[in-house]
């Protein structure tokens, strides 16, 4: 299993009065999160999105704050596959400080034809990619 990371630097913009990251920008953050995903698949949003007339709205979201989120800190985010059916997959998200972990939260997405709304099967060569970073129970 693969994990899909990147590294963000807390910036004035994330955060809130007192210096801490504004929650809404964490959920910003993890949706920048799935968009570079997918761009790694080879599946970039510009093309799913434009060009294709896909999407993936999120149906489901859990959200769990475990520490603050200071300005100028290195947040390292994580993402992995839980499960992968038919149409959905359910995502871990993990935001960590210093190896701390900071956030966590659990997204399910559905592949869905913009056109009408309706979800579809996940195309095999996204499946056969978004596969490489499922977690293995």
């Amino acid at each position: 299993m693969s994990v899909f990371e990147r590294e963000v630097v807390v910036r004035f913009e994330h955060c809130d009065a007192a210096g801490l990251m504004f929650y809404p920008r964490l959920f910003a953050l993890v949706n920048e999160m799935v968009e570079d995903w997918f761009a790694a698949m080879e599946h970039s949003f510009a093309c799913l999105h434009v060009d294709q007339r896909k999407g993936v709205p999120t149906v489901e979201f859990e959200a769990e704050f475990l520490r603050p989120i200071r300005m100028g800190e290195r947040l390292v985010q994580s993402l992995r596959v839980l499960h992968i059916g038919h149409a959905s997959c359910r995502l871990l998200h993990e935001a960590q400080i210093g190896g701390d972990l900071a956030a966590r939260f659990e997204q399910t997405l559905v592949y869905v034809d913009l056109n009408t709304i309706k979800s579809e099967e996940w195309p095999l060569d996204l499946r056969a990619t978004m596969t490489r970073y499922e977690e293995q129970l």
